[in-house]
């Protein structure tokens, strides 16, 4: 997933390539408090596994690095982004040109305390269902096999199954735009279908979730049965950002779509679905290229015929404009 999003100022394209020994570089570099690594690949970091490399890359490992780390990007105005787990997003085959920062160490940590779980912005969503499991607590069940990141599931409000990552949440800390640290209550956060509004120019650092004491079998069965859903209904043997749009109101993407054919129409690497017409799957060698031109075309055919214009779910990074805009 890509979460807390706040690019700031655009740099000229190939900046960092072009001037990689440049003092600006340089001076971040030296100044920041994790490694930096230049033109890392991104495709093996995201569940698409497609995209270019990004100029500069980062994983800091604790909250303080991750603060000092964002003062020095955003006082510096270079264009940056916050890589989760990489599912939901769909990376340009020219990569990233500018900071592409991952959290990591104690940033991933899950802790429980009764009923409250706590965690860090780059736990995984598979390990907050499983600690609450093991813990014997319910609530989040239905969360179980969505491949992100805890930071990233606030950020779009991921669900699956009728139930959202924002219904079990109490509150979250936050890093703001101006880099000041707040707490937000779940009400104040706007949480809608896919998205939080309150969260796109923030970046979480924390959040705590309410659960339910459960019977710990009773849990694990829930979440078994769950796998066995999206199994049978995802196409998980191939690699994909998940769903490709969000559902229309009334209906569902995945059935606009086979109703126009789109079910396993090709361009070039990238295919949609034989086995759910909502995802495009990277059937080996696809570009972020292909998997824009089939966007385009899938939202061109159903528009045409139902006059819907299908809303993308997985965000674009490293792309000039929006790549998957249709003319209608």
């Amino acid at each position: 997933m890509l979460w807390g999003q706040a690019v700031s100022q655009k740099l000229p394209r190939n900046f960092f390539r072009a001037a990689v020994d440049s003092k600006l570089v340089d001076r971040i570099c030296r100044s920041a408090p994790c490694p930096f690594r230049r033109d890392e690949p991104l495709a093996l970091r995201t569940t698409f596994r497609i995209g270019g490399s990004a100029a500069l890359f980062a994983e800091p490992c604790s909250a303080a690095d991750l603060l000092k780390l964002y003062h020095i990007v955003r006082t510096e105005q270079v264009s940056y982004f916050h890589l989760g787990l990489g599912s939901n997003i769909l990376i340009s085959d020219d990569g990233f040109n500018g900071i592409v920062i991952k959290s990591g160490g104690e940033l991933n940590r899950i802790e429980q305390s009764k009923t409250i779980l706590t965690a860090g912005p780059g736990a995984r969503l598979l390990d907050l269902t499983a600690s609450a499991a093991l813990c014997g607590l319910s609530g989040i069940e239905a969360l179980s096999g969505i491949p992100g990141s805890v930071g990233g599931g606030l950020y779009m409000n991921a669900g699956a199954y009728g139930m959202e990552i924002s219904d079990t949440l109490i509150e979250l800390d936050i890093l703001t735009r101006d880099n000041r640290i707040e707490t937000l209550c779940r009400d104040d956060i706007h949480f809608g279908y896919r998205s939080a509004p309150e969260l796109q120019d923030a970046i979480v650092l924390e959040s705590r979730y309410r659960l339910t004491v459960g019977d710990r079998a009773s849990v694990f069965r829930e979440m078994r049965r769950v796998w066995k859903l999206r199994r049978a209904k995802q196409p998980l043997e191939y690699p994909s950002a998940g769903s490709v749009f969000k559902r229309p109101p009334n209906d569902f993407a995945g059935r606009l779509i086979e109703a126009v054919g789109g079910k396993g129409l090709t361009i070039g690497g990238a295919m949609v679905s034989l086995k759910h017409a909502g995802f495009i799957v990277n059937m080996g060698n696809a570009k972020a290229s292909d998997v824009c031109a089939l966007v385009k075309e899938i939202r061109r055919r159903v528009y045409e015929k139902f006059h819907v214009l299908l809303e993308p779910e997985i965000k674009t990074v490293g792309f000039n404009g929006d790549p998957f805009e249709i003319a209608i």
